[in-house]
Formats: C-alpha cells, structure tokens, sequence
C-alpha cells in the first residue's frame, strides 16, 4: 500500500532508510530489512546492506534473521494481557502468586574494621517486589554473571539458570536468595522476566508456553 493511503509520510518513512544506510556505510552493520506496516497493510518495506558483506550478498526482504530474547516481550505483553483481563494489577506483591518471595533479604556490604575487608549482612528488603518492579527489571533480581558481589556469586553457585528446571523450580531456588538491591531503589538487567512468566503461569493456569501460544502467537 502506498504510505499515504494508510495516513503515513513516504517522506518521513524515508528517514528511516537515511538513518540505516549511514549505520551501514559506517559498518555499524552489515545490513536491515525495514517493514512498516498500518491498518493491517505494508506502507513501507526496504532491503539495505549485505546479508553477507564478505561474499557480496546482498540483503533481501526474505532474509531469515535469528531474534534472541523475544521471550522477554512476549512475556511483558502476557503479563498486560492479564492486567487488562483483571487478572492482576502492576501494583500486586508478586509473593501473592509465589508466596515464596515474600520475605526476601537484601545483601548488604559493609566495612569490617578488625579484617580490613567488607562484610556482608543480609537485612530484610525495604518493600516487597511488585509486579511493575519485575517488568522494569526494579525487583533487586539480577544475573548472577553480570558482576562480582556476593549476591553473583551465590547466584552463579547455585546455576540459577539450569535449562533443566522448570519455571517453578526455578522461582524455589531464588527465593532462598538474597537479593543485589531493595525492590525499586535502582534498575538492573536481571532474571526479573524469567519470574514474571511464572506469575503468567500461576495466574492464567497454563505453563507460559501455552498461555503465548494461545493468546498471542496463534
């Protein structure tokens, strides 16, 4: 469809190609495909660079890509879809649905005179993660690999991440866990999704594949 059939700028549109072509040309990438699509119709689609600069290949429209971390909107979206359904509000403890994270302590550092070295303590959190603290990575969760504290280092010990536990299994084995932060002092990129998809789990009944696959990827 042309752009302004569906209340779209071909000009504005245009921008975006501008803006690619100079990120290739600097080689900030080899290469993007471009669709913009309104009212259910293709306004825009551009194929530009290289799917393979060495060889010469150039970018088609049809070039498969492979997307990590998808299951981090996905699981956003199903989390909105539930508030909307009434579900459950952004402001709910998410202890009300894992009741596991109720109590959980934050690692604090402090200076040890008498070793001149720090000390950690473990202090009750200031407040209870909510579900908006999970979708804005505020939860004071984290990923074990991303630093050296105490808090890394318990969660790299305990292979938080094992492909060979399920959702539920997972949440049991961080709630023995302190957390880097009290929920909401600061953000930090973490495994806050990874329990947001259990929550999607106890709150609509299904596992997290089951709810994406009927409510939004059918």
């Amino acid at each position: 469809a042309a752009p302004e059939s569906v209340g779209l700028s071909a000009q504005k549109l245009g921008r975006i190609g501008e803006v690619f072509r100079q990120e290739i040309d600097q080689g900030k990438l080899p290469g993007a495909v471009l669709l913009v699509a309104r009212k259910g119709r293709l306004a825009y689609a551009q194929a530009l660079g290289f799917q393979n600069k060495d060889a010469g290949k150039p970018m088609a429209k049809d070039t498969l890509f492979r997307i990590y971390s998808m299951s981090k909107p996905l699981v956003s979206v199903a989390a909105m879809m539930l508030v909307e359904d009434g579900r459950m509000q952004l402001t709910d403890p998410v202890s009300k649905f894992l009741p596991a994270m109720k109590s959980m302590t934050v690692s604090v550092a402090k200076a040890d005179a008498e070793f001149a070295r720090l000390a950690y303590t473990a202090v009750p959190a200031d407040r209870e993660m909510t579900v908006q603290d999970l979708l804005r990575h505020t939860s004071g969760l984290i990923y074990g690999t991303r630093g050296k504290s105490l808090v890394n280092a318990a969660y790299v010990e305990s292979k938080i991440l094992s492909r060979d536990d399920s959702n539920e299994e997972f949440v049991a084995k961080l709630s023995k866990l302190p957390l880097r932060f009290s929920p909401g002092d600061r953000w930090e990129y973490g495994v806050s999704t990874d329990v947001l998809g259990r929550v999607v789990e106890v709150v609509s009944g299904k596992t997290l594949g089951e709810f994406d696959n009927e409510r939004i990827l059918s």
